[in-house]
């Protein structure tokens, strides 16, 4: 990204009050902010950060998540920076169980966050960078910020993530996130793969994809007793990582061994959702509902929050109330659906029990189940939900 276009926007305007402001510019912001630009509708997004970082973070969307980015006109140049790989093998202790296609995009998040924001900017949209929330006043619709400057806004859309500050100085919940009883490790390692890979073991799983043409990312899922920090920046070890899973499996993937850009972190629980809005402000994405990450559909969930909340201001001419009423009618069924399938998928990944495993690997192998399951979160028609 050239710096001219940070630059260029973050000069200051003096009035966003009749704006939305998107607090966060991750996927659920930037992709927010693309609608609201699309549909005319003033907005403005406010990012903590100066710049962005893979922190070997891969992303796979799913034809769901595909559909927004169809709707933005975005699908093709999005797909031209990531892979296609067009089938996922599933192993068992080693043995391959089945194969089949699929239709998924895989990527890093850097390179999805690179095509929502230079679109976003093509758009003449306008974000703030080094604008870190430390409070906000829901009543006069005022944010604060810790380089001590505050805004009056219009409305304010909280995409600042699964430790969103928004929900926490509104105490939305005072319970705190429970240990899953799952760590997660990601990498970024130079490779070539043309395909998912599943590996499944006791109390293990590993998936691998190709992000590009020369690079693949792996994520491990470890059962742990020992609870781990919640960070995606926090580095693990990789000797830890090879005492946990089996060498027949890390020797599939050498240049591992090389890595120096390996994270990992524990995977939380937070309480059930029950609304995902307040007086004056609407949760998008991880803010509104965090789940485990074992169905790849955190950022496919962000990307369908935004479309869906961006045009129903467009249907109801900026009526916050009716918006926020049907995002949360047409949203909540479906968020608490997929949050239940992910911990469900980490307990089927995990097994333990020899005939559990047989059963399973006979389902995987013998029926639709994988179809199945996929199609009723993939075939989500945004449009039609919300009649766009």
């Amino acid at each position: 990204m050239p710096p001219f276009l940070y630059i260029r926007h973050n000069n200051y305007m003096k009035d966003y009050s009749n704006h939305i402001s998107i607090i966060g510019a991750g996927i659920g912001g930037l992709a927010l902010g693309n609608i609201l630009k699309k549909n005319n509708i003033p907005c403005i997004i406010f990012e903590k950060s100066k710049k962005i970082s893979e922190y070997g973070a891969g992303i796979s969307i799913s034809p769901n998540g595909l559909k927004v980015l169809e709707k933005l006109d975005l699908d093709k140049r999005f797909k031209q920076v990531s892979a296609q790989p067009g089938y996922a093998v599933f192993h068992s202790n080693n043995k391959i169980i089945t194969e089949t296609s699929t239709n998924v995009v895989t990527s890093s998040r850097k390179n999805l966050h690179s095509v929502l924001l230079e679109n976003y900017l093509a758009l003449d949209g306008e974000i703030l960078f080094n604008h870190e929330l430390v409070d906000l006043d829901l009543t006069n619709k005022t944010i604060y910020f810790s380089n001590k400057t505050n805004w009056n806004v219009n409305h304010i859309a909280a995409c600042d993530g699964i430790r969103s500050i928004c929900k926490k100085k509104l105490s939305i919940s005072n319970i705190k996130p429970e240990y899953s009883g799952y760590s997660v490790w990601r990498t970024i390692m130079p490779s070539h793969q043309n395909k998912i890979n599943f590996h499944l073991g006791s109390n293990f799983h590993i998936v691998s994809y190709p992000i590009d043409k020369n690079k693949i990312s792996l994520i491990a899922a470890i059962k742990d007793k020992n609870s781990f920090n919640e960070s995606w920046k926090e580095k693990g070890s990789l000797k830890d990582l090879f005492s946990t899973i089996p060498s027949s499996i890390i020797d599939m993937y050498p240049t591992i061994k090389d890595s120096n850009e390996i994270y990992k972190w524990g995977v939380y629980i937070r309480p059930k959702i029950k609304s995902l809005f307040n007086n004056n402000i609407t949760f998008i994405g991880d803010s509104a509902h965090p789940i485990v990450p074992f169905l790849g559909q955190g950022g496919c969930l962000a990307l369908e929050d935004a479309f869906i909340f961006g045009n129903l201001l467009k249907k109801y001419k900026n009526n916050f109330n009716q918006a926020q009423n049907k995002y949360q009618q047409v949203r909540i069924k479906r968020i608490k659906s997929i949050s239940k399938q992910s911990l469900n998928q980490a307990k089927l990944n995990h097994l333990s029990n020899p005939l559990l495993i047989f059963i399973r690997n006979m389902l995987m192998k013998y029926t639709n189940v994988i179809f199945n399951r996929t199609k009723n979160i993939w075939s989500y028609d945004i449009s039609k939900i919300i009649d766009v």
